[in-house]
């Protein structure tokens, strides 16, 4: 087998053209238009597709570089932090913590349904919990990391299906989560937080510098990009603080209460930050990420564990696409921002983080701003998802032994 290994260079230029073809994509179909997925996992998954098909063929094996995917995802949750006004999303705290409470029953939702698919295919329980909350809330760092603790000795295979279902689950939390947010989207109402958060953003026009010649001004952009290199670098420093303290605290989350303090400095001092800009240099960042995820995506890893997978695939959708209809939907109030919500949710809990937000951020070009649907989403799945996910894990190894 031979291997590849692309530079940051040519990383990007193949995420740039994977985007293109899944803007070209949605715009010569009304269905994809409308299910809004991100062109992002569409393009991607066409390239991913076509690198499995080298590889097939000839044994070849593509490998993208990683330090530039760390480095656009750190920018995009400084974009999150930015939009985080205090004055404009006081209402979410008990959301946040009704979010938590949500996940910590997806933990057990998924767990059971991937334990009930091993055993109907005459596998270890065990084993169960890598086609659960393992891969899917987890990802592929969880399920590489699980395969190989003292729990999971003796379970062959553990790592292939892990690695497997997380590759999966990626793929349908981009296309699953759009299309059960849109259709939600059309029997929210109305409320009065949902038009308040229309607010939170500058509107078009009433932005500082509106116009093209500002828009393209050398000045604005210096400004922003300086604002950006800040909040990274006070997320630095949390993290540094947070190390001392002997807490482990994942970088995306410091960047972001970086861009969380920066915005409200600002509203102290009265000299508010340009947030169209960096909300749109953000967004680029994001359908990057999202683009060379999908890129790196080594889809001949599925065919270990096809009929299981398959059912695993079929029986997690409902599962999280059910969690997100009854609860997170109703939790949020019914309204835009919770159908946005549940989409993020769906995206996060099949797939990964950057998945959900990719979908929150392309349904809010569509449907209008949801700053509380961001907050609580990016909150609760950053500081409860994955310490909920541990207990659940290490209790049920426990129970399963």
């Amino acid at each position: 087998m031979a291997s590849v290994a692309l530079n940051e260079l040519f990383t990007l230029i193949l995420a740039i053209l994977a985007i293109l073809l899944g803007i070209a994509m949605n715009a010569r179909s009304a269905t994809l238009r409308a299910s809004n997925i991100p062109p992002s996992v569409l393009g991607g998954l066409v390239f991913a597709g076509a690198f499995a098909a080298l590889h097939s063929a000839f044994g070849l094996e593509l490998e993208f570089a990683a330090e530039i995917r760390s480095a656009l995802l750190l920018i995009f949750f400084v974009g999150l932090g930015l939009a985080a006004k205090f004055s404009g999303l006081r209402q979410g705290g008990i959301q946040v913590a009704l979010m938590c409470a949500v996940i910590a029953l997806m933990v057990v939702a998924q767990n059971g349904t991937g334990v009930a698919l091993a055993r109907a295919f005459g596998l270890a329980p065990s084993l169960g919990l890598f086609v659960g909350s393992i891969p899917l809330l987890g990802g592929h760092g969880t399920a590489a990391a699980w395969a190989q603790a003292p729990e999971a000795a003796g379970l062959d295979g553990a790592f292939e299906l892990g690695i497997a279902a997380a590759t999966l689950g990626l793929v349908a939390g981009g296309l699953v989560a759009g299309p059960v947010a849109t259709a939600l989207a059309r029997m929210a109402r109305e409320s009065a937080a949902t038009q308040d958060a229309t607010a939170v953003a500058p509107a078009p026009g009433n932005e500082p510098g509106a116009g093209i010649a500002a828009f393209l001004s050398s000045d604005r952009w210096l400004r922003v990009l300086l604002l950006i290199a800040a909040a990274l670098a006070i997320g630095q420093g949390l993290q540094w603080i947070a190390g001392r303290m002997g807490v482990t605290v994942p970088a995306f989350l410091t960047a972001m209460f970086g861009g969380v303090i920066l915005t409200n400095l600002a509203d102290v001092i009265r000299h508010p930050i340009d947030f169209q800009l960096a909300d749109l240099v953000s967004t680029v960042a994001l359908r990057l990420f999202l683009a060379m995820a999908m890129l790196s995506l080594k889809l001949w890893a599925l065919l270990a564990f096809v009929g299981l997978l398959s059912a695993m695939l079929v029986a997690q959708i409902a599962v999280v696409v059910l969690v997100a209809s009854l609860l997170v939907f109703p939790l949020m109030g019914r309204d835009r921002q919770a159908a946005i919500a549940a989409g993020g949710f769906v995206g996060f809990a099949l797939g990964a983080m950057p998945v959900g937000l990719g979908t929150m951020r392309r349904l809010s070009e569509s449907l209008g701003p949801a700053p509380r649907a961001f907050l609580v989403i990016t909150l609760a799945a950053s500081l409860f998802a994955d310490a909920a996910n541990a207990i659940g894990i290490t209790t049920l190894f426990a129970l399963l032994q």
